[in-house]
């Protein structure tokens, strides 16, 4: 993996950067800790695969400490309970953690900030999709495709480095300007092990190569506004208009039997108003000779304080539709299935905020043609996710 290897190189040429002294004091700064337990119980109640309900829930332990100039994270993740897509038959996932049991170390990694050259650099198992392609206004809401678009996390072998796998990782960031973010990195192409996708592993192999990503991010920030210097995207700025792209070091063979490129790119953007409403779109496109989505196009708004007592409560509808590429269409024709038509979910979320450490979120979508398949019923689910934070 020499993408990986030299990228780790300039980590350790990184962490021997001096930057201004700090005081004196523990040799742990900033511990931190939280757990978090998030249940789901949703209903398909008409249509799909079958109708029914299915529970969910989905555990994460986080752990975050400084010692001297470096900062340490680690976070473990648990999934239990039966699969929604199971009886729905949906291609985008309703749920955004719906997916096979088990306990795994999901991140792990250690980052250096260098404030006098306004960046940072980290390495570690790392989640792609924590400043990758986020769209504050759509983490509102429960379906995957609003979390990353499928046209991305569809990519590569078992996707790129997301939930709830995660590979070997280094990332740059840096910020220029006030309001100007770029990020570079490099990871594993195949998170974990096609195999046995079940807890932890870790496989460098020179064959699989490695997936490049990068993202131009500008936004226009608040006074309140947190640095763009640390880990994470910044969440107050009321204007953010991103540019993203990804390939895969290695071809890999396509629909059409020959060897292919596997990469995209990505677009959106999301206002916040004064008002409390938000709005976001977002669109992609890949190489259609190998990726099963040739392209990806869902947007929508969310709205705070629709009652007046109830003033942090967000309400929010959602529209979200992968496009299936012509050469994926072909090719499943000739083996006499039909994916002539597009999957598009409607969502409807009202999300009941107790406290900071209590919600309940209210959830319905309507997904049509699940799975871009003929045979499948128009689905309509319903549902409550309930989150408790320590």
């Amino acid at each position: 993996m020499t993408h990986i290897k030299n990228l780790l190189y300039l980590f350790f040429a990184f962490s021997f950067i001096p930057i201004q002294a700090q005081e004196t004091g523990s040799f742990f700064k900033n511990v931190e800790s939280s757990f978090t337990y998030t249940s789901e119980v949703f209903a398909n109640v008409e249509g799909g695969l079958e109708t029914g309900v299915r529970y969910l829930d989905n555990i994460d332990v986080e752990v975050s400490f400084s010692v001297t100039d470096f900062s340490f994270y680690f976070y473990g993740l648990g999934n239990q309970g039966r699969s929604l897509t199971e009886i729905v038959g949906d291609v985008q996932k309703s749920s955004n953690i719906d997916t096979q049991n088990s306990w795994r170390l999901y991140e792990a990694f250690v980052q250096r900030t260098l404030p006098r050259i306004k960046s940072s650099l980290l390495f570690g198992l790392y989640d792609l999709n924590s400043e990758f392609d986020v769209i504050n206004t759509g983490t509102l809401f429960l379906n995957s495709s609003h979390g990353i678009g499928p046209d991305f996390s569809f990519s590569g072998v078992t996707g790129p480095s997301i939930f709830p796998l995660t590979s070997l990782s280094a990332r740059l960031k840096i910020n220029p300007f006030e309001g100007v973010s770029l990020k570079i990195a490099v990871l594993d192409a195949v998170p974990s092990d096609p195999g046995n996708t079940t807890g932890t592993s870790v496989f460098l192999r020179e064959k699989e190569g490695a997936l490049l990503a990068s993202e131009l991010s500008l936004s226009r920030f608040n006074d309140e506004s947190a640095s763009l210097l640390e880990r994470g995207v910044n969440e107050n700025s009321p204007f953010r208009l991103v540019f993203g792209g990804w390939k895969y070091t290695e071809e890999r063979e396509g629909w059409n039997g020959k060897l292919e490129s596997d990469h995209g790119f990505y677009a959106f953007a999301e206002v916040s108003m004064n008002n409390g409403l938000s709005l976001f779109s977002r669109v992609g496109i890949t190489n259609r000779d190998i990726s099963r989505f040739n392209s990806y196009a869902g947007g929508g708004l969310s709205y705070s304080g629709l009652f007046k007592k109830r003033p942090n409560d967000l309400v929010g509808i959602a529209i979200s539709t992968p496009m299936n590429s012509d050469e994926f269409v072909l090719a499943e024709e000739r083996n006499g299935n039909d994916y002539s038509k597009n999957e598009l979910t409607v969502e409807l979320t009202y999300l009941l905020i107790v406290s900071g450490q209590v919600s309940f979120q209210f959830d319905t979508q309507y997904i049509q043609n699940p799975n871009q398949a003929s045979g499948i019923d128009d689905a309509l689910i319903t549902g409550l996710r309930s989150t408790f934070r320590f």
